[in-house]
């Protein structure tokens, strides 16, 4: 108002100068009049404001919803908020004048407020799109999260459909909680949701037993996992953004200021932001010293000091009276403590294994012995258990026996920690341990140890940065109902053992006694094995491969048989897995692949129509980088083109993947030949091999095929594989289809080929001809029937 009259002044005074016939003294008194007159009224237009003064300034109250969700906020013993998110909004708070207001409560119960508007703002929200429709977001985000699931230790879970029919805690209204659930219905996954306030109840439920796994956020457990006595599944699903969210009328200036912050702090790397995150996300606090200590151990020197100064001033003494005789008695206990560490060492190599420090197998008499007195004397039964690391050679082969080595180390740690104290391990050698559990009153006892033992296993092992997964068969034999003999016992295990190998291992078996008869009858086929391929006993046959939409042929699958001429046919998932064991898988692969090639370009020659001829594959021949030189040599004998040729590799062949492993299957890749990951869904990290490898074709396992259409979890399997390769540009055949209904079914999902008795049983090479010049598409379903 002072400038506005300043202004008018100095306009009518430059006015009144330019003004004709007016005198310098006229303009003089003229000039005070007005500003006299100009301060009369800026002083009546500025009585109202001193008749009525402005009300003290008051900041906004902003009503924020939290709730415990370490690091991100939680409440302090003292019951303050803390968090990452509260030390970025009380220094906003602070800059823009705000007065803030904690609303402690449940999620659930703060969405809630949210919704109708009873709070201002809610700290880390997780953003998502259904979200976004009801609440406004800041456009800066906090922290980046993802969901992560934790289970108790002796479970075998690794992948989401280990959760069928299992327990599993989340938080209410969570969005990994509503994530983990969408992920469960994808893979039909039938789980029990346990709805908590907290993700620390939910840890805590699991830990009790009360649940079988917990769904929690990355920061949660960075900060917390240490206080549960749980394991990591090596699930993450779900990343995420946590942000500030309002109500979706208010205005967004409380936002706007929010984000304006945000940004400066991001960009400063010495701001509060980054303090508090250095501050919070401490995965475990540092352990402290108590103060009485350090005093404890001044006194404690101090008294050691005294107490060298009076030995060294005694030993002078004795030193200068007794030279020749302290000389004599040095040289003596020298040679005795020399003599003990002899012995020492020389126990050490005698008992103990070198590579794992467990006892070996000449230390298991000794003591066997003293444990059957104790049973004995107490009226208890022992067991014997027979240990025999599965796959061992696989790993060996792919990343070299130093690698085989730390698993075998890594395994031996993870058993002895299954013991009971009472209990004893020792290692045999190779890939074999031999336990004693006593104390035992019946076969559910033992059942128990073993089923730990198992489990401990189930999860990866770390072997200098390459994940591998190890399982073990494990014989068992108990005293005295088998056998009272050491002896004894140990063939009745061994024998269990090769039974439990023989199903597939991972899993154990209690002696029986026709099971000793299995064992010399796996010898005798081992042997007749190595002279098969030279007696020519082994051959093949082809099982079509057809369009499940007009039914005509596309390729065949190549069957590996022996018919021994002693026993006549030997079933294949009896002398294949023998095979992979003792190494002549290798011989006998490479015989497979030319001979298949071989049939394929003489079916050509003949006036056939090109058919795509598919081949298995071993672990063993892929590990170690046989495949690619067996490949070659059958492509260049039989003149068969690279684009008919398929390799079928399994999950189970893929158990270590390395680089050597990726860059083999690229080169095959690169030469036109396809890959088909074989059995998919019955292995490790199904989902990993379909980024990492360059497949074409994916198969769906009979035994997801058997149950179609009557089990819908199954059919839903299928729909989810076939979803999964279309989506990735792949074709998917369907193995083991035996009726009308699973065609039909099949054909729905539009899955494109399959193959199985309803089309055809495995054929001769004479035969299968035979069988592709009567096909026509209405004899599809009629040319087979199932066993």
């Amino acid at each position: 108002m002072i400038g506005f009259m300043t202004k008018m002044f100095c306009h009518l005074s430059n006015a009144d100068q330019h003004r004709d016939g007016v005198t310098n003294e006229g303009v003089m008194k003229r000039r005070v009049a007005q500003w006299v007159a100009a301060c009369l009224c800026l002083m009546v237009l500025a009585a109202p404001a001193s008749a009525n003064p402005q009300k003290p300034y008051s900041p906004p109250l902003v009503r924020v919803g939290v709730f415990d969700n370490r690091p991100i906020v939680f409440t302090l013993n003292n019951g303050r908020q803390a968090g990452i998110a509260i030390d970025v909004l009380e220094y906003v708070a602070r800059q823009e004048g705000w007065t803030l207001k904690y609303v402690v409560a449940p999620w659930a119960e703060l969405l809630s407020k949210l919704d109708d508007g009873s709070i201002d703002l809610v700290v880390g929200i997780a953003y998502t799109e259904e979200r976004a429709q009801r609440y406004n977001f800041t456009r800066e985000s906090l922290v980046g999260n993802w969901g992560i699931v934790y289970k108790r230790p002796e479970l075998r879970i690794m992948s989401p459909l280990d959760l069928e029919d299992r327990r599993v805690a989340m938080l209410r209204g969570g969005t990994h909680s509503i994530a983990f659930l969408q992920l469960l219905r994808q893979f039909g996954v039938n789980a029990t949701a346990i709805e908590t306030s907290s993700y620390a109840e939910a840890m805590e439920l699991t830990t009790q037993g009360k649940a079988d796994a917990a769904v929690v956020n990355r920061t949660f457990a960075t900060l917390n996992a240490h206080r549960y006595r749980l394991a990591e599944t090596g699930i993450i699903f779900n990343p995420i953004y946590v942000h500030y969210a309002a109500p979706r009328t208010a205005d967004r200036k409380l936002l706007d200021a929010l984000d304006r912050h945000l940004m400066v702090l991001k960009s400063d790397k010495s701001s509060i932001y980054y303090e508090s995150l250095a501050r919070w996300l401490e995965s475990v606090p540092r352990q402290q010293l108590p103060a009485w200590l350090w005093g404890s151990l001044a006194v404690l020197a101090g008294v050691l000091l005294v107490s060298l100064m009076m030995a060294l001033l005694l030993r002078y003494q004795v030193r200068l009276k007794t030279g020749e005789l302290r000389h004599k008695s040095e040289q003596l206990e020298q040679e005795v403590v020399q003599r003990r560490e002899a012995q020492g060492s020389l126990n050490q190599l005698a008992f103990f294994d070198s590579l794992t420090g467990l006892p070996n197998r000449a230390a298991f008499p000794e003591r066997f012995a003293q444990d059957v007195l104790e049973a004995q004397q107490n009226g208890h039964k022992l067991a014997l258990l027979f240990v025999d690391v599965d796959r061992l050679k696989t790993i060996n082969d792919s990343l070299g026996h130093g690698m085989g080595d730390i698993l075998i180390q890594r395994v031996g740690e993870r058993l002895q920690a299954c013991l009971r104290d009472h209990d004893h391990i020792s290692r045999f050698g190779g890939d074999e341990y031999a336990i004693i559990a006593t104390r035992i009153n019946t076969q559910a006892d033992i059942g128990r140890v073993a089923d730990r033992m198992l489990a401990s296993l189930a999860g990866p092992i770390d072997l200098s940065g390459t994940q591998v997964y190890a399982s073990a068969s494990i014989g068992i034999a108990v005293y005295p109902d088998h056998d009272q003999s050491l002896d004894g016992l140990l063939r009745d295990a061994d024998a269990a053992m090769y039974r439990a190998k023989s199903q597939g291992g991972n899993r154990y078996e209690f002696y029986q006694p026709q099971h000793t008869a299995l064992v010399t009858e796996r010898f005798r086929l081992e042997n007749r094995l190595r002279q098969a391929l030279d007696a020519g006993e082994l051959s093949l046959a082809y099982q079509p491969v057809v369009s499940l939409d007009d039914q005509h042929i596309v390729g065949v699958e190549a069957l590996l048989r022996w018919h021994d001429a002693e026993h006549g046919d030997v079933p294949p998932d009896q002398f294949i897995p023998m095979a992979e064991d003792t190494g002549l898988i290798l011989p006998i692969g490479d015989w497979v692949l030319t001979e298949a090639c071989r049939q394929a370009r003489a079916w050509q020659q003949a006036g056939m129509a090109p058919l795509r001829m598919s081949v298995n594959v071993s672990s063993r021949q892929i590990q170690l980088g046989r495949i690619m030189a067996g490949v070659e040599r059958a492509l260049s004998t039989s003149g068969l083109d690279a684009n008919l040729l398929e390799l079928e590799i399994t999950e189970g062949a893929l158990l270590v993947l390395t680089d050597d492993v990726r860059h083999t299957l690229k080169r095959l890749g690169d030469m036109g030949i396809r890959l088909a990951l074989d059995d998919f869904g019955t292995g490790y990290s199904s989902l990993s091999y379909l980024q990492k490898l360059p497949f074409d074709v994916l198969k769906i396992d009979r035994s997801f095929v058997r149950n179609i259409p009557d089990q819908p979890g199954d059919v839903q399997i299928a729909a989810t594989i076939r979803a999964m390769a279309r989506g990735l540009g792949m074709q998917v055949v369907a193995e083991g289809i035996e009726t009308e209904a699973q065609l039909a079914c099949l054909r729905g999902l539009e899955c494109e080929f399959g193959q199985g008795f309803l089309i055809s049983r495995p054929l001769t090479a004479t035969d299968l001809a035979a069988w592709v010049r009567r096909q026509t598409p209405a004899a599809v379903g009629r040319q087979g029937e199932p066993e």
